[in-house]
């Protein structure tokens, strides 16, 4: 079977760039194009963070066959697309998570350790493993969408979702081609990271994901979330992604890369008093995306679940911006219930139809039946996702 063609849309930042470098690793899925939003960081240096990747995955694949065989698409005649999207919301003032990130997104590598930064580009000059894109990233979604064949493209959204918003109000005939959307976003029964009821991509841009979340409701495609919920408990011990200092061994041009980069968050975790390890927010949407290549969006692969859920996005709250807004009224869920069990299941159940056909659960009148966004409630387990992404990024033997 032929991989799955994937667009990621992303604002690289620390747990981007894993989710990166794993789909890139995974022969499951091929990455045709990856677009760029604010988030993180800026835009220009979320841009500037993804050629830091491939100049550092360049190095990898020189020094180490190993690498070269894990990293094919480099290799490839094919370059994946890359396209400089929107560096502000749709909608309200602009945040960005320097707070955890650093200012450039990665840890302020920039800064501390500038051997990671790739020579200045001709911009006329082509890339050695990038087709640069001049377009906007929206055009360049909606350019892949037209190039294949309907339901075969998954967008993989690891930031806020304005270009996808974007690119949906552009062309909404030729967006719906899209197979379905796999975003990590959201926290619905779990406290959210950037303030007390917002998950970050929720805040950065609401005004987006309700957008997005609106056009799912009228059937328009499907989308797939991953919120805190289910993402915060996948965890890989820092021990396990940063290399001892004082090693002798000579250290690999990826994994010094990354440790260098996660060396400033293990310190920020340590403060908040949190566990020495790393949450895998973007690699378990990545990884999703990955277990159903070639599946339908009701398909769930072996140990996943999905369940519907129905909830609108604040987006002008004082306090709760980007919130999303569980409607509860006539399912069994109990509102207090946030325990999560040692298999990572979410704590949800399926929404009851309205007893009112005609109108939806916020009241909002209503010519057909809803779809609704499907939140993954439970994964084979962080330890599944572990050993996959170590083997897979680092070749590591786990």
């Amino acid at each position: 079977m032929a991989p799955q063609k994937i667009i990621i849309d992303t604002d690289p930042g620390v747990d981007d760039v894993l989710a990166i470098l794993m789909a890139l690793a995974s022969p499951e899925i091929d990455v045709s194009l990856i677009s760029i939003v604010f988030g993180n960081t800026h835009a220009p240096v979320a841009h500037s963070n993804l050629l830091k990747i491939y100049h550092i995955l360049a190095q990898e694949i020189t020094a180490s066959s190993d690498a070269a065989t894990r990293y094919t698409r480099l290799r490839g005649e094919t370059k994946t697309v890359l396209a400089m999207g929107e560096d502000g919301p749709v909608g309200g003032d602009k945040a960005v998570a320097a707070y955890f990130h650093g200012l450039d997104g990665l840890s302020n590598i920039s800064e501390t350790h500038p051997r990671f930064t790739p020579p200045v580009r001709d911009p006329n000059a082509e890339h050695e493993h990038l087709e640069i894109s001049p377009k906007p990233a929206y055009e360049a979604i909606l350019d892949v969408l037209r190039s294949e064949k309907s339901d075969t493209v998954t967008i993989v959204a690891l930031g806020p979702l304005t270009n996808l918003a974007h690119a949906l109000r552009t062309d909404p005939k030729t967006f719906s081609r899209v197979a379905n959307v796999v975003w990590m976003g959201g926290a619905l029964d779990h406290p959210g990271n950037t303030s007390a009821s917002a998950e970050f991509n929720c805040f950065a841009d609401p005004y987006a994901a309700e957008q997005i979340i609106s056009a799912v409701k009228q059937g328009a495609f499907d989308l797939i979330m991953c919120p805190l919920d289910i993402t915060t408990p996948h965890q890989i011990p820092f021990s396990d992604l940063i290399h001892d200092a004082d090693t002798s061994t000579p250290i690999d041009p990826l994994r010094d890369f990354i440790s260098a980069m996660l060396v400033r968050v293990r310190g920020l975790q340590a403060s908040f008093g949190l566990p020495d390890a790393m949450e895998m927010h973007d690699p378990v949407a990545v990884w999703y995306a990955i277990a159903h290549a070639g599946r339908s969006t009701l398909d769930s692969a072996p140990s996943w679940a999905t369940r519907p859920r129905e909830f609108k996005i604040e987006r002008r709250g004082e306090y709760t911006r980007g919130m999303c807004v569980v409607d509860r009224r006539g399912t069994d869920e109990q509102s207090g219930d946030r325990t999560q069990d040692k298999r990572l299941q979410a704590k949800v159940v399926p929404i009851l139809p309205p007893k009112d056909e005609n109108f939806d659960r916020m009241g909002n009148a209503t010519d057909r039946p809803q779809r609704l966004p499907l939140v993954v409630a439970s994964t084979p387990g962080s330890a599944t996702l572990r050993k996959m992404l170590l083997q897979r990024v680092f070749g590591a033997s786990v």
